[in-house]
């Protein structure tokens, strides 16, 4: 008799996508002993009938001491869905943003892979079209001859034949929607040809996402300056992993990315190009697809869930090597990836701030690269003050680029100080008679116009011409918005929305004051003031749909708009050769914010705004509107100056102990009554300052203290920048975190952290 086998019992730890505490432990049935592998998803049952699709995080033999465990209910795919690499990249971030790594998870896997399909029917299904095909019967020519010399009556569906016949030379198969476009036909006279055996009807599996061929067609040739930075870079890799391009605006870094990723795809390796905000950059997609075709995707928030996982299969088949995308594309399964370029690296879009994980895509890319051993270059031309003194410190290597393509000069900058031009004297009360001037100079030699206001709606707030009362928002302590095409007063932090009142609700008086302005009523009043021109707004407000703002960039490309006003969007992914002029309308509503950053912020807006003039020949023109024309900022960008605002900033931030010199954590109590928020954050910060007690500042109510009905008080952590301190601060506080939810006290207290606030 043969001696039997013994296995060992298996048990799996599991990752669900739930903020659990901890990630926990099921049985390996029998059935699926030797066959799960880290990496698959499985179904488990959690609690009394609570179902998740996990990822299995590792399997052993030894199970936690003295619990009874559940069995996995069903493995879910034959192949691991995620690899390993991914799941030290899941943990990594869950350790470093002190989340779990189930909300990494959520954040990182489309939808229906999150959900069984024996639990919900909600999982992926294939987008099946119907296409049309003769009768076998007709397959011959001769036999089709003979059916249309011999037709009678019925003028409509032999017109359909017909149509279907020229369809068919140009293509293999012939969908049932591109022959009822092309004929003219209505779904009754196909189904008349296939009731008479003609036409046969029948599904076959299309992509959701338009796949053109792959090619790989470089048309351009680099400057003697890009081709040195070019050289540069790659001369850089040899000793550092990372390294950053410091490129003035229209500098050609994006030719210079191109020839990178030519080079790794002609290696075999994938490449992931990040930007921070993919749905604004159109153009770059166009350029890229022009030189690789279909080897590109892209992968953004616009997309459906159905349509991420059809890009998830293509680059983890490999037939998608180059993927476009913001923060979240650095999840996507790549299976040789070499180079990662972070374009605009500076960019806040790039930090997630709601809901956890609050990672950074910049530094997951980063700690990626050191996973895989992929090269990593990050872009700019005004690049965040950590990013430049960890180049100047040789922590990555630096490569500048500070001549613009073709030798354009960086357009001059005027300042307009608004204090000498009296509101009564501009138009509309923002736009001075020197910018106005200008605009029509301009408009008349026939060329185009930015103007940037970073305030979207018509008005940022109304005020009682009696009392001073201010309109707020019932959820949140901030004002509330006017949108005039909408007509409702808006929070811009829950989104509520208002009706229109002529009474004030404090003193019943009935005369509003508007103060200040946004791109709404800006629009609005240069339509009024240039009614021959044609004016355009740019804001998330009219931007609506996967394809608006790519269609507003080709209409502004062609010239069909004269005029784009616009807030922030303006900034990012502009690449247009006829504008003359751009207008900062109100500098000063970017210098003053609470914010340590908010000098770093301005300078990079002013200067990436004013980088859309004059970009492909010698002229351009940037104005700004200001009260503050003597702020040094003002003088860094007028000058173009980053490496001096850079050094001015730098003294700063060591004088106050702020990042690069040390390490932010933001804790914040979350809670429907001030009191308990505060008490929990003053109980919370008395566990860490026997510890950390130099380190903290605070508790504080938040700089907007209310948010959809939830009371925040903050404490802010300032650390030293050694790694031991902040790994052991990291464990402190998620162990305060756990003791403060225990007591009854602050049972319901919501406890948010954020490490490397932005």
């Amino acid at each position: 008799m043969a001696a039997s086998v013994i296995h060992s019992k298996q048990f799996a730890v599991v990752i669900v996508p739930a903020a659990l505490p901890q990630n926990y432990t099921w049985a390996v049935p029998a059935a699926y002993q030797g066959q799960l592998k880290p990496g698959h998803r499985v179904l488990v049952n959690l609690g009394k009938s609570k179902k998740y699709v996990g990822i299995v995080k590792s399997i052993g033999v030894e199970a936690p001491e003295g619990k009874h465990l559940k069995e996995i209910v069903s493995l879910l795919d034959d192949v691991p869905l995620v690899s390993t690499i991914t799941l030290r990249l899941w943990e990594w971030l869950a350790g470093y943003y002190l989340c779990t790594e189930g909300e990494v998870m959520a954040a990182a896997l489309p939808a229906p892979f999150r959900t069984a399909e024996s639990d919900s029917g909600a999982a992926f299904q294939p987008k099946l079209e119907r296409f049309v095909t003769l009768e076998a019967s007709y397959a011959a020519e001769e036999k089709l001859a003979q059916l249309l010399n011999t037709w009678k009556g019925a003028p409509r569906q032999l017109a359909v034949l017909l149509a279907f016949v020229e369809l068919q030379q140009r293509s293999t198969t012939v969908s049932l929607s591109a022959l009822l476009t092309c004929s003219g036909a209505t779904i009754a006279q196909v189904n008349a040809l296939v009731e008479k055996e003609i036409f046969v009807l029948y599904k076959k599996q299309v992509d959701r996402i338009e796949q053109s061929p792959a090619i790989h067609s470089i048309d351009f040739t680099l400057t003697l300056a890009q081709d040195k930075a070019f050289s540069q870079i790659k001369a850089s890799w040899e000793h550092q992993l990372v390294c950053l391009l410091h490129g003035v605006t229209a500098s050609g870094k994006t030719q210079v990315y191109i020839r990178l990723i030519s080079e790794a795809l002609q290696r075999g390796e994938q490449v992931l190009y990040m930007l921070p905000e993919i749905a604004l950059t159109a153009q770059i997609v166009r350029r890229l697809q022009h030189c690789f075709g279909g080897q590109v995707g892209v992968y953004h928030s616009k997309f459906s869930q159905q349509e991420r996982v059809e890009i998830w299969q293509k680059v983890a088949s490999g037939q998608l090597t180059v993927l476009l995308g913001a923060r979240s594309a650095v999840f996507l399964p790549f299976k040789k990836l070499g180079l990662i370029i972070c374009d605009e690296e500076h960019d806040p879009s790039f930090k997630q701030q709601e809901p956890s994980p609050r990672y950074h895509g910049r530094d997951a890319a980063i700690y990626l690269s050191t996973l895989v051993n992929a090269k990593v270059l990050l872009g700019s031309a005004t690049p965040s003050v950590e990013s430049y003194h960890q180049a100047l410190t040789a922590k990555y290597g630096l490569v500048t680029l500070m001549q613009r393509y073709a030798d354009v000069a960086i357009p001059p900058l005027r300042i307009i100080d608004t204090r000498a031009v009296p509101v009564k004297k501009r138009v509309g009360g923002f736009l001075t008679p020197a910018l106005v001037q200008s605009m029509e100079r301009v408009l008349n030699e026939g060329r185009q116009i930015i103007l940037f206001q970073n305030r979207r709606g018509y008005v940022p707030y109304q005020i009682c011409a009696t009392c001073g009362s201010i309109p707020t928002c019932r959820h949140c302590d901030v004002s509330l918005t006017l949108h005039k095409k909408k007509q409702q007063l808006l929070c811009h932090y829950c989104g509520s929305g208002y009706p229109i009142s002529s009474t004030c609700s404090d003193c019943g008086a009935n005369s509003f004051t508007q103060r200040n302005f946004g791109t709404e009523l800006i629009e609005e009043e240069l339509q009024q003031l240039f009614p021959q021109a044609s004016v355009a707004r740019m804001d998330v407000d009219a931007i609506r749909g996967k394809q608006a703002h790519e269609q507003l960039i080709r209409r502004f490309e062609q010239g069909q708009i004269d005029i784009l006003v616009g807030t922030q969007m303006v900034v990012k992914g502009l690449d247009v050769d006829r504008v003359d002029l751009v207008g900062i309308l109100d500098a000063d509503g970017l210098l003053h914010f609470t914010d340590f950053r908010v000098h770093e912020r301005a300078f990079q807006l002013m200067e990436q705004v004013s980088g859309r003039a004059g970009r492909k020949k010698q002229s351009g023109e940037v104005i700004v509107q200001t009260s503050q024309p003597a702020h040094p900022v003002l003088g860094f960008v007028t000058a173009h100056d980053y490496r001096g605002f850079f050094d001015e900033e730098l003294s700063k931030r060591e004088e106050f102990f702020y990042p690069p010199f040390s390490r932010l954590i933001v804790v914040s109590f979350r809670h429907s009554t001030q009191p308990v928020s505060i008490e929990a954050a003053r109980s919370f910060t008395a566990f860490l300052s026997q510890r950390y007690g130099s380190y903290l500042v605070g508790p504080a109510p938040a700089v907007i203290p209310r948010v959809r009905n939830q009371y925040r008080t903050e404490l802010l952590i300032k650390l030293p920048r050694r790694a031991s301190l902040l790994s052991q601060c990291k464990k402190d506080i998620m162990d305060h975190i756990a003791r403060l939810n225990g007591q009854r006290n602050f049972r319901n207290v919501q406890v948010v952290v954020e490490v490397d606030i932005i």
